[in-house]
């Protein structure tokens, strides 16, 4: 049974193994939990029969006018059971009062978060690893 947490009460660095498959410059288990710690807004998937963290969503905000999603993880085996999908709701739901939240994502998974009503955009970053 899936779970959501909106803190990190009882969950350690250690639970957050398996996440950013495929990623140049995946985060470490130290810098996955310190990334949600200092999230303004984190919502968390807990298998209770595996107890694990199988997915996560975490969101930053000046609480006025902006918040930016930037990253949105569902371990690979989980993946395509409506996890991602609840945790984008639930995150919408807590930024519902921010009238404008944006996020980056790679041109395959656009149509996504057309689903959520999100618009595609184009914007720029810096990738200090490349």
């Amino acid at each position: 049974m899936i779970e959501y947490y909106t803190d990190l009460y009882n969950i350690t660095e250690s639970d957050l193994e398996g996440f950013f498959v495929g990623w140049k410059a995946p985060l470490s288990c130290k810098q996955h939990y310190q990334t949600l710690e200092n999230s303004d807004y984190k919502i968390l998937a807990y298998d209770t029969d595996e107890e694990r963290v199988v997915g996560f969503i975490n969101a930053i905000s000046d609480e006025v006018s902006f918040a930016f999603i930037p990253m949105l993880e569902v371990l690979p085996e989980f993946k395509n059971q409506g996890i991602g999908s609840e945790l984008l709701k639930r995150v919408l739901q807590q930024l519902e009062h921010i009238s404008n939240i944006d996020l980056t994502c790679d041109p395959d998974l656009q149509e996504f978060y057309v689903k959520f009503d999100m618009l595609k955009s184009t914007g720029m970053v810096i990738r200090k690893y490349l």
